[in-house]
């Protein structure tokens, strides 16, 4: 069985609240073989995880 479909990614970033309530910050979809480039503005926040954060 052949299909034309082709793959898709969703991006989300969400913000969690206190209470564990995720709130859409931005949503990005990209097709296989689709150019995609990253945002070079401030839309995407930085990681604030301890793993991440310089020392």
């Amino acid at each position: 069985m052949s299909s034309n479909r082709k793959s898709l990614m969703t991006l989300r970033v969400y913000r969690i609240t206190p209470a564990g309530r995720r709130i859409p910050l931005h949503r990005e979809s990209v097709r296989l073989g689709e150019p995609y480039t990253r945002p070079l503005t401030g839309e995407w926040p930085p990681c604030g995880c301890r793993l991440c954060k310089p020392a």
